[in-house]
């Protein structure tokens, strides 16, 4: 009697993990900046708010790394939520904090801020203590990056420059 042949094992397919993502540091220099305030009836049917508000910080300033972007002028808008206070925020899942894209003249970004910390940002806006921006984020894909964080900074530590390798 002839000994069937054994069935070959099935070998599953190794699943290819996704590389890290590299995260980058975007230092920019501020040089001016802006605050804008509108408030609205609310014609939502339905409105929880009979007023609809929006008020947003836009800093204007220079890149000073990464070098060798097509531009160096950068925009960065900030946006006060409600849903970042810190008793609403437990059951957001996010995977930016916002996102830093490319136009041919400038780069713009968009970051959220918690409501309450507008005040603080503002005042040392006006009395001139802010010179920095350092966003940390991805690398930029078909001219957009997700930023994961963001800090004003007043002047920038031996860590915070990035070495010319």
């Amino acid at each position: 009697m002839a000994a069937e042949p054994k069935p070959k094992a099935v070998r599953k397919k190794a699943r290819r993990r996704k590389p890290p993502e590299e995260i980058v540091d975007y230092i920019v220099e501020i040089e001016d900046w802006d605050f804008g305030y509108w408030l609205a009836l609310n014609t939502l049917r339905d409105a929880l708010d009979p007023y609809h508000e929006h008020r947003h910080v836009e800093l204007k300033g220079r890149m000073l790394w990464p070098k060798g972007l097509k531009t160096d002028r950068v925009e960065i808008s900030m946006f006060p939520s409600v849903s970042l206070l810190e008793e609403r925020r437990r059951d957001l899942k996010p995977i930016a904090i916002g996102a830093i894209e490319a136009y041919p003249e400038r780069l713009g970004a968009s970051v959220g801020i918690p409501q309450d910390a507008l005040a603080p940002i503002l005042q040392m806006l006006i009395a001139e203590r802010f010179k920095f921006v350092v966003l940390r984020g991805s690398k930029f894909l078909y001219r957009s990056a997700r930023l994961v964080s963001f800090s004003l900074r007043a002047q920038l530590g031996e860590d915070d420059l990035p070495s010319e390798d």
